[in-house]
């Protein structure tokens, strides 16, 4: 059997131990350097205000703080709103930095003093029965937000396009009947 030139095997001992010592260096740089974990940073719900409508309920003025590098929170565990009737309107998209009055929600007291209404988004959760108790009133002026994620121009828009489609294929299958000799659909 042929063995190794002590050349290329002292030159292949140097690389490993350099590549050991490397491997050391960046296991110690990933352990101690500070910050690491939470480079992902946290979305956090925040309680603008309140409007009282007269009638038992109120509309609570929602928004957040993001200083994650997700940009999105699907509904779910993560991103939903207690009791389940309140489920639904919270935006699932969330813009970098603090963001007021992002949607509002309309509640009862009996939804926030009885059935502990919240809203839990990314681990915390805002209890509304401390932010109506300590929260502020929003003044008359203020312009509530649409509710919802902003879908509903974009469903209009998509509804809109199903039904043009299905204008341009009804066209389509007419002509091609036409074009076969088939009796035509258009009145005399």
């Amino acid at each position: 059997m042929v063995g190794i030139p002590a050349a290329i095997g002292r030159r292949i001992g140097t690389r490993l131990a350099r590549l050991t010592v490397i491997g050391a260096i960046a296991a110690v740089a990933l352990v101690v350097t500070p910050g690491t974990a939470s480079a992902a940073g946290s979305i956090t719900p925040i309680f603008d205000c309140y409007r009282d409508n007269g009638d038992g309920t109120y509309w609570a003025v929602l928004g957040y703080t993001n200083s994650a590098t997700r940009p999105t929170i699907p509904l779910g565990a993560q991103n939903q709103m207690f009791p389940a009737a309140l489920n639904g309107g919270q935006p699932t998209t969330f813009e970098t930095g603090t963001v007021h009055g992002a949607f509002a929600v309309r509640v009862s007291l009996d939804q926030v003093f009885n059935q502990n209404a919240r809203w839990v988004l990314d681990g915390r959760t805002l209890q509304y029965s401390s932010a109506v108790t300590y929260g502020t009133v929003c003044p008359a002026s203020t312009q509530l937000p649409a509710t919802g994620n902003g879908w509903g121009p974009a469903m209009a828009s998509g509804a809109a396009g199903l039904a043009g489609s299905g204008v341009l294929l009804l066209e389509v299958w007419r002509r091609r009947r036409r074009t076969r000799g088939a009796p035509s659909d258009a009145v005399a």
